[in-house]
């Protein structure tokens, strides 16, 4: 018992330290530009596989079409820092919560505001 409890423990610690993000990227509101909606879902689909490149060229398509969603400007952060690209999500993160435009789940977000907070 004393060695499955050590397991468990050593289990946990080491999944604490990955990077997986816990937040997902977000759809886009009710309305949106419809070639940004197609190019953001395939986005999704990706990032979800952890296609985070595939992800990055499909939200980058997405914010092609429309560059004022806070949304695709959020994914796209997300993806980036993934890649291990962590100016282009900071710069993204900043765009998303500019063009927020009310959207709690932007605004909300821990691991942005954490992000943000520190740089």
């Amino acid at each position: 018992m004393k060695r499955l409890f050590l397991i468990l423990i050593m289990i946990l610690g080491l999944s604490s330290c990955s990077k997986s993000l816990e937040e997902l990227p977000l759809t886009l509101r009710v309305g949106a530009e419809p070639s940004a909606k197609m190019r953001n879902d395939f986005g999704i689909e990706h990032y979800k596989a952890g296609r985070y490149w595939d992800a990055l060229l499909q939200f980058n398509q997405a914010n092609f079409a429309d560059p004022t969603s806070g949304e695709i400007h959020f994914n796209l952060g997300l993806a980036y820092f993934q890649e291990d690209k962590k100016e282009k999500a900071i710069k993204n993160f900043r765009q998303a919560r500019k063009l927020a435009k009310g959207n709690a789940e932007i605004l909300n977000s821990p691991f942005l505001n954490e992000l943000l907070k520190n740089n």
